[in-house]
C-alpha cells in the first residue's frame, strides 16, 4: 500500500477515512437516508448498528492492546489514534453500516459494500493499521450487524 501513496491521494483517502472517525459519515449517511424516506427508524438503526459495534470493537481492543504499525520506509500518513490497532474500528463500522443501510436500500447494497471496504482499505493505505486489523474489524462489523438485524426491529427491511 505505500508504494500507492501520492500527496493528492493520501489527502483524498485521509478526508474519506475522516468521515468513518466514530461512525459519525454512515450515522449521517443513515439519518440523511431518513430524512427522505421519511422513516425516523432508518437512522436509529443505522445508529444502534454503528455505535453498538463501535462499542463491542472497542472491548476487544483493550484487551488485545496491539500497537500501530510503525515502518521506516512506510511512515504514517496521518496522525495514529492512540487506541489499540486490532481490530480496526473504522472497518467493523462500516461493515455494521453497510449491512443496516442496505436493509433500508436494498438497491444500494452492493455501492454499500464498496464503500465500507474502502473505508477499510484506508486505514491500511495511511499506516495505522495492520491488513490483519482491517480483516477482522469488518468480520467483527459483518457479526454484529447481523445481531443488530435480529435484535432490533428497525433494521430490518423497511424499504
Amino acid at each position: 500500500m505505500a508504494r500507492l501513496r501520492r500527496p493528492g491521494l493520501d489527502r483524498a483517502v485521509a478526508a474519506y477515512s475522516r468521515l468513518g472517525n466514530s461512525g459519525v459519515g454512515w450515522v449521517a449517511l443513515g439519518a440523511g437516508l431518513a430524512l427522505v424516506r421519511r422513516e425516523p427508524r432508518i437512522a436509529a438503526a443505522t445508529a444502534v448498528a454503528v455505535w453498538g459495534t463501535l462499542a463491542v470493537n472497542y472491548a476487544v481492543k483493550t484487551r488485545v492492546d496491539r500497537p500501530r504499525p510503525e515502518f521506516d520506509d512506510a511512515p504514517q500518513a496521518i496522525e495514529p489514534p492512540s487506541t489499540s490497532s486490532f481490530p480496526s474500528s473504522h472497518a467493523a463500522m462500516s461493515a455494521a453500516a453497510a449491512l443496516a443501510l442496505a436493509d433500508a436500500a436494498p438497491r444500494a447494497g452492493g455501492a454499500l459494500r464498496l464503500a465500507a471496504l474502502a473505508m477499510a482499505a484506508s486505514r491500511v493505505h495511511l499506516g495505522v493499521h495492520h491488513p490483519s486489523d482491517v480483516v477482522a474489524g469488518y468480520l467483527l462489523g459483518s457479526v454484529t450487524g447481523r445481531i443488530s438485524r435480529r435484535l432490533v426491529p428497525a433494521l430490518r427491511r423497511v424499504g
